[in-house]
């Protein structure tokens, strides 16, 4: 007994000296971790294979900046929560055949599926918010594979267009909020305005108390008839 109640108390103790730390995708320790895991990775696998790769040393620092520019443009479109974790690029091969396709199927599948989804609920929940530009044109311009794959790849590589998200469909958020503040403006300050609206309301008052008349009286005719027929 006097062992349970010891356990207890100490898992209560443990539970109040946690304390809960958020990282975001934009801060340390999380912005770099990504770099750090790839470089060690790398590292490893010239110490295993006793050569050292230019080309693939050039592929392993481009994939934390293509990261950081997806979450430039997903924070632009839409806010920093919807931003991708770097667990989807740990799983780079230490190759360069084999990262040109990995990278192919991960863009395809999973990343701009994930990167139209999350700005099409962006634009629905605060508009535009900033001037499209393609990812995908940013990977094509910095693409660290050699040339001929560029070419092959590059017809492959799905592209993110505005029409795909609707985007020429809203308005912008500042557009919307200054239509709402002069509307608003406009109808205060017109006494004409001001006065029909007081007289709607006047007469939907008066509308409403007559109905009630009319019910009350209505009801009253009833009960004086039913008290004759009783009498």
């Amino acid at each position: 007994m006097c062992y349970t109640v010891s356990c207890i108390t100490l898992m209560s103790q443990c539970l109040s000296w946690h304390r809960w730390v958020l990282c975001t995708n934009h801060t340390e320790p999380v912005k770099g971790f990504l770099g750090r895991f790839l470089r060690r990775k790398l590292i490893e696998t010239e110490i295993d294979m006793n050569m050292r790769s230019n080309d693939l040393i050039k592929i392993i620092d481009w994939i934390p900046k293509t990261w950081q520019h997806l979450n430039g443009f997903l924070e632009a479109h839409s806010s920093s929560d919807v931003t991708i974790g770097p667990r989807l690029f740990l799983s780079c091969p230490m190759d360069i055949e084999g990262s040109r396709v990995w990278f192919t199927d991960l863009w395809n599948y999973s990343l701009v599926p994930y990167l139209l989804e999350a700005v099409r609920e962006g634009l629905q929940l605060y508009g535009k918010r900033a001037v499209w530009e393609d990812p995908s044109k940013w990977v094509n311009d910095t693409y660290p594979w050699n040339a001929a794959s560029l070419q092959q790849e590059g017809q492959s590589l799905l592209q993110l267009r505005p029409e795909d998200v609707g985007y020429d469909g809203y308005s912008s958020s500042k557009e919307g909020t200054s239509s709402k503040q002069v509307s608003q403006s406009d109808t205060e300050g017109d006494p004409l305005m001001n006065m029909l609206l007081r007289l709607q309301e006047a007469a939907n008052y008066s509308s409403t108390q007559s109905c009630d008349s009319d019910s009350t009286s209505h009801h009253d005719d009833q009960l004086d008839s039913s008290l004759e027929s009783a009498l």
